[in-house]
């Protein structure tokens, strides 16, 4: 992975108070990977100038153990938004549930099947799963194969999140799952062949909250941390996850990313941090419908940042085609910086009902010397469908769009600072200095007034 241009300060994510399960804020080595940027510090991005409490929230449910039906309060920043911040509860069952401890690979690959001594558990059951290390033989480690009811998930806790850390991979093809408070590591992690940390299969009605998926930037191939892959995988949250360091950062590794989505419905990523993968931060691609198509995907509040290594590497990547179209995606409050190529990229024209609003990006395009690298890239002609982006904030050396060929989006009423911003698809520029509070400590809170109501903090 390259240096960044600027040393940013990650997010602040703490334990609460005497519960010994919080999360390893990022970059201070443990359980969330070494190697990352310096922890943020209460005046730092996480904090906010307002430093309002983050809300609930989470399609998946109620509340629960180490947020495992949804919620995830941070400690966000102007009006209570949470982007990339939160607190892990501490590793506990909901109430109600029937708990059932874990402290075995072996256990562990049992209960998620449904098989051995757990095959007569039912909805409403809580493996809390014991803190260790854990590995296996096996091809997957956990593949949930026997799932809860809309009313009664079954729900797997980790009693701490960087104290239960599994050195392998999951599958999901049942319904109605809880899946919380753990570290998934891939560093040293040997297999041949592409493969994702988490596959989601034909799997409805999923959560999967404040997790840590991290790695050593030479594992993983022709996948993600986490992918969905046919149509059947419908209502996922993935919600207050670290997901860092998929893939081979160095060379090779140009199919590698945080956040593969290649099909599937109703999916929504809240409040997550998605950094420093070897390829994309998020690829949304259909192979022409080879997975199939995608509906309705919401990326939310998140940040989005040190992803890529090479050119056409970014943030995000819209690439839908022919026979696998995307019909709604909505890409709103996300900080997305420090990019390799650019921060949103258009590579195939099958969309429809795309907006990109109230999103703050900042120096993407600065890893490449491109004449092409851009805060929102095009391919080609006929590489980008409809679109609608709008009351963004840009901050960059590199250009606003690197040139809009035919796009059949308008690129309207958006501050824009630094870049070029050129093109017959801009319109309605609002060229003023946002004055982000310290974007080299990664604190994007914007302090113009005339920047009101544009960029991620605002309402």
């Amino acid at each position: 992975m390259r240096a960044a241009v600027f040393t940013f300060v990650g997010v602040l994510v703490t334990a609460c108070s005497g519960d010994g399960g919080g999360i390893t804020p990022p970059g201070s080595g443990g359980a969330a990977g070494s190697g990352g940027n310096a922890t943020g510090g209460s005046a730092g991005a996480s904090g906010g100038a307002a430093g309002a409490s983050g809300g609930t929230g989470g399609a998946a449910g109620s509340g629960g153990a180490g947020g495992a039906a949804g919620s995830s309060g941070g400690t966000g920043g102007a009006g209570g938004l949470a982007i990339g911040e939160w607190t892990d509860a501490p590793g506990a069952c909901p109430s109600g549930t029937t708990e059932v401890p874990l402290s075995t690979a072996q256990q562990i690959a049992d209960a998620s099947r449904g098989e051995g001594a757990y095959s007569g558990d039912g909805p409403g059951t809580c493996y809390l799963i014991k803190n260790g290390n854990y590995t296996s033989s096996a091809n997957v480690l956990m593949l949930f194969s026997r799932g809860g009811s809309a009313s009664q998930p079954i729900y797997f806790v980790g009693e701490s999140r960087d104290g239960v850390v599994i050195h392998h991979r999951a599958t999901f093809s049942a319904d109605h799952l809880r899946l919380a408070n753990m570290t998934f590591d891939l560093t040293g992690y040997s297999k041949s062949g592409s493969f994702n940390t988490i596959t989601i299969g034909a799997a409805s009605d999923l959560a999967l909250s404040h997790l840590t998926l991290t790695g050593d930037c030479a594992t993983g191939a022709s996948g993600g941390h986490i992918s969905t892959e046919q149509d059947g995988a419908k209502n996922i949250l993935i919600e207050a996850c670290l997901i860092e360091k998929f893939g081979h950062c160095s060379s090779g590794g140009h199919l590698d990313h945080g956040v593969y989505l290649s099909a599937g419905s109703d999916i929504t990523l809240r409040n997550n941090v998605i950094r420093e993968n070897s390829s994309r931060g998020i690829q949304l691609y259909t192979a022409d419908g080879s997975f199939g198509s995608l509906k309705n995907v919401t990326i939310e509040q998140n940040r989005i940042y040190g992803n890529g290594h090479a050119d056409y590497e970014d943030g995000i990547v819209i690439n839908v085609s022919g026979a696998g179209p995307l019909a709604g995606l909505a890409v709103s409050h996300n900080l997305i910086y420090d990019n390799y190529y650019s921060g949103i990229r258009f590579a195939g024209p099958a969309t429809s009902g795309v907006t990109i609003d109230k999103n703050t990006f900042f120096e993407n395009g600065s890893g490449s010397s491109s004449a092409s690298r851009s805060e929102i890239n095009v391919d080609g002609a006929g590489a980008a469908g409809p679109a609608t982006i709008s009351k963004n904030i840009l901050v960059s050396s590199a250009k606003l769009v690197n040139d809009c060929y035919d796009a059949a989006f308008s690129i309207d009423d958006n501050v824009v600072f630094g870049a070029g911003a050129s093109g017959s698809c801009v319109s309605s520029v609002v060229s003023i200095d946002p004055k982000l509070v310290a974007p080299q400590s990664a604190d994007f809170h914007a302090q113009s007034p005339a920047a009101d109501g544009y960029g991620a903090y605002a309402p």
